[in-house]
């Protein structure tokens, strides 16, 4: 088979054994492990396993994803999340901003797990608000990456810059748009009669609940420099949330049971096999030959401009992440029509865009593993989204 037939029928072999209601964490190693049998026999399978096990980008996502989980199950194991919900929706005076304002907050934590840190938090605004745990999963990975999509400190933007040429801010003031537009096509999904809770924030209540999370902000950001130090992708934010659990546990004076239950928590381990899995999906596609994607494309004549949308979507949703989007797809677009600034941001719109609803997207992924929600439910809300956010890009950067 070749990478457009393995690809496809990796595809297909997700939806059918998640309609079958197959656990996450088993699809995410069996699909890759067949994927690569499939493409280049036992051989092949052998060195893909083994090229995962032997990543730095593998252990630092493997590590970081697992402290973050610890940190989560503390949050909700103590019975803090529920009282930082109340004060967030207290701050904000209205649980439909709470509820879409927190995500993108946490969402400035530079790691895919960090979605697991909002997903408590609107979890419990959400049920307040009697919403769907399926509405709680679009909610929580939308409105995460509706400020991550514009921010100029995210490596995502500084590639589509660099690999397109195109200036960084050329490229962020083009989103600004979109991400409005983003924000307001998430709204019907949320519902605008969230109500209001009763009663004044306690600001040292606020400040002591959610000054872990902010810290694992920070800290993250200001020790991306370990990274390339220390030769491990992310190591910088395992090396932040550790600190963080250490700052809960002195702040809400937890004591050792609870933590040993938190590091027991079943979710902890199928959130680090998966993410296991989806680096075993990562060195599939390095290591296929990605040509018959783009040629079957060129062979249909399909012009330049959907060329622009088509193939980083495609790249990016079979990935499950933005940048392989941009890298492999701007290559083969710059050879036929070149990047000016409007071919740029429709590359990286599309990137961007088609990544969000990926299967393989991790925040998407450990929302739902942490919901109990089956990934296919929440497409009711992320598909519509997608399209008309999709819809809306591609309008202005044809009209501009």
């Amino acid at each position: 088979m070749n990478s457009l037939e393995v690809t496809l029928a990796a595809l297909m072999t997700i939806l059918a054994l998640l309609a079958l209601r197959v656990p996450l964490y088993v699809i995410m190693i069996l699909v890759p492990l067949i994927s690569a049998l499939a493409y280049g026999g036992f051989s092949f399978t052998a060195s893909i396993a083994m090229s995962a096990l032997n990543s730095s980008a593998t252990w630092g996502l493997v590590i970081s994803v697992a402290v973050i989980s610890v940190l989560v199950s503390l949050y909700s194991n103590s019975g803090v999340v529920r009282r930082l919900s109340l004060e967030l929706s207290r701050a904000f005076k209205n649980h439909v901003v709470a509820i879409t304002l927190t995500p993108g907050v946490i969402g400035l934590l530079p790691v895919p797990g960090g979605a697991l840190m909002s997903a408590p938090l609107v979890e419990h605004i959400g049920s307040l608000m009697n919403m769907s745990r399926a509405r709680m999963l679009f909610v929580n990975v939308w409105y995460r990456h509706v400020i991550v999509y514009v921010y100029p400190l995210s490596s995502i933007i500084i590639l589509a810059s660099v690999v397109t040429g195109v200036g960084l801010w050329d490229i962020v003031s083009r989103q600004i748009p979109v991400a409005i537009a983003m924000f307001l096509i998430g709204l019907p999904a949320v519902g605008f009669n969230g109500g209001s809770s009763k009663g004044g924030v306690r600001i040292g209540v606020l400040a002591r609940d959610l000054a872990p999370i902010l810290v694992a902000v920070v800290l993250a950001i200001l020790f991306t420099p370990l990274d390339g130090l220390l030769g491990v992708e992310r190591i910088s934010v395992a090396f932040a949330v550790v600190i963080s659990i250490t700052l809960f546990v002195v702040l809400e004076k937890i004591g050792w049971n609870m933590l040993l239950e938190s590091l027991r928590d079943r979710r902890l381990w199928e959130l680090t096999i998966i993410s296991f899995g989806v680096m075993m999906f990562r060195e599939l596609f390095l290591n296929m030959d990605l040509k018959p994607i783009g040629e079957l494309l060129l062979s249909y004549n399909v012009g330049g401009l959907a060329l622009a949308v088509l193939l980083p979507i495609f790249f990016s949703t079979v990935s499950g992440h933005p940048t392989a989007g941009i890298a492999i797809a701007t290559p083969i677009i710059a050879s036929l029509m070149g990047t000016d600034v409007k071919i740029a941001s429709l590359i990286y719109a599309s990137a961007f865009i088609g990544y969000i609803a990926s299967p393989l997207h991790l925040c998407y992924v450990y929302t739902a593993e942490y919901y109990k929600v089956p990934l296919i439910e929440g497409y009711k809300y992320m598909i519509p989204a997608t399209i008309a956010s999709l819809a809306v890009a591609i309008t202005l950067f044809t009209m501009l």
